[in-house]
């Protein structure tokens, strides 16, 4: 299997998290750069109106790859855009693939918008969805998670509360 980690990252947090798996995964990893700088008022507006705004090209071809990883982080319920927008590009290429976010911490419900959305772009669903939520982490700290939970960056140490659920998403995606 030729495998890669595809992603987008606005605070860094979803960048380290693409990172590790590419360590873990022994695999080739691709960083999604938008052509204008993300602020956020830009998000804000991409959520609003559904936008998808404009990314740098890429010199990889993904008809190399069998299997993809995307990483990238949740706002307000949906895939961030720039990561919408590669998808969108990239569609014909994409038959197998799992998404991974560090993320706020949603509802309960959110995983299964976030396979709906991925299905609805990419027209197959995705082998595993997961969610890593910034609030647990938080919680852990003792700090208030309504305050906190979108300006905190996480340090390499706090990926050791998630070990379990990365772990197991890496297994899934082997077993499939």
């Amino acid at each position: 299997m030729n495998t890669i980690v595809v992603y987008y990252s606005f605070t860094r947090n979803n960048e380290q998290l693409a990172k590790l798996l590419q360590e873990k995964l022994q695999c080739e990893i691709l960083k999604i750069e938008t052509v204008r700088k993300r602020t956020a008022m830009s998000i804000f507006l991409d959520i609003l109106f559904g936008r998808k705004p404009a990314i740098r090209p890429h010199d990889r071809p993904m008809e190399r790859y069998d299997r993809f990883i995307f990483v990238a982080p949740v706002w307000a319920g949906r895939i961030a855009s720039p990561l919408r927008t590669f998808l969108y590009e990239e569609r014909n290429f994409i038959v197998r693939y799992s998404f991974i976010t560090l993320c706020g911490g949603g509802q309960s419900s959110q995983r299964l918008k976030l396979e709906d959305e991925l299905t609805a772009i990419l027209e197959i669903p995705p082998e595993n969805v997961t969610e890593l939520w910034v609030k647990d982490v938080l919680e852990t700290k003792a700090l208030d998670t309504a305050k906190f939970t979108s300006n905190y960056r996480v340090e390499a140490k706090d990926f050791e509360q998630f070990a379990g659920k990365i772990n197991a998403f890496i297994k899934h995606r082997a077993a499939v």
